[in-house]
């Protein structure tokens, strides 16, 4: 499996069967030029999107890309103070959430004209901003304002510089207290003000937020159960294991098992 860059348009060319990571830490919308991919994502159900359709994913998720045939997939990568999200927010907030959008005709002119930029070499951080939010613009005035308030339902309102922050931080800290550090607030200003955004404690949102991710690579990756174990920074791997009976309800060899039997019924 090929993971990510940090390149906030970027063209892929993925062949069937082959997949490719997503991680956390920016907002995403996946466009299918052609062909056709399953996405999974850490807290929407598995969509299969087809060609000429886009759709989106917020900064939070992490998400898997498989290619069920040859496939041409664009990524664009955007925060939340992006000029493209100032052209299109804020929304009122709906109850349906359809993160899918059909392309139309001028999204498809938008890429060709992208593609011959990249293609030339002409591909500086400077117009890769420009050219997300003429992008910005382009779903503005050619979708509908309820097309676009379910499509970008997801993203965060009030707090989104925190809530941003929170995420992106909270991969590389192994403790509430290290976060509040990182975020220089003192720990118990920091939950209170994560109480008041979340809704849910530090402390318990760090632990659901492990455990997803966990689940996530050893059922989506083909990495071992010590590089799992590492990267999560788990002291030993009986630690390790202890952290996946108590949260995810069997030990990893036994949930990778069965995750693969129930591909293969």
């Amino acid at each position: 499996m090929k993971t990510e860059n940090d390149n906030p348009i970027e063209f892929l060319q993925l062949n069937e069967g082959q997949s490719w990571s997503l991680e956390p830490g920016a907002n995403k919308i996946i466009l299918v030029m052609e062909g056709k991919i399953e996405l999974r994502s850490s807290n929407h159900p598995e969509i299969c999107l087809t060609s000429s359709n886009m759709v989106f994913y917020p900064f939070q998720e992490r998400v898997v890309l498989k290619a069920t045939r040859k496939t041409k997939v664009v990524l664009l990568r955007f925060s939340n103070q992006s000029s493209l999200c100032n052209v299109v927010t804020p929304f009122d907030k709906k109850d349906d959430n359809s993160i899918i959008l059909p392309l139309k005709d001028v999204i498809f002119n938008y890429i060709q004209i992208l593609e011959k930029y990249i293609k030339k070499g002409i591909d500086s951080d400077f117009l890769l901003e420009l050219k997300l939010k003429e992008f910005g613009y382009i779903l503005k005035h050619f979708y509908s304002e309820e097309q676009l308030q379910s499509f970008f339902n997801l993203l965060p309102g009030n707090d989104s510089l925190f809530t941003e922050e929170v995420y992106s931080l909270s991969l590389s800290v192994r403790s509430v207290r290290q976060l509040a550090e990182r975020m220089n607030y003192s720990y118990s200003g920091f939950n209170k003000r994560f109480r008041r955004v979340f809704n849910m404690s530090a402390y318990s949102w760090m632990r659901n937020q492990r455990a997803k991710q966990v689940y996530q690579d050893i059922c989506q990756t083909s990495k071992s159960l010590k590089e799992i174990s590492t990267n999560h920074k788990f002291a030993t791997l009986s630690h390790f294991n202890e952290f996946c009976h108590k949260n995810l309800g069997n030990s990893p060899s036994e949930i990778r098992r069965k995750n693969r039997t129930r591909q293969y019924i």
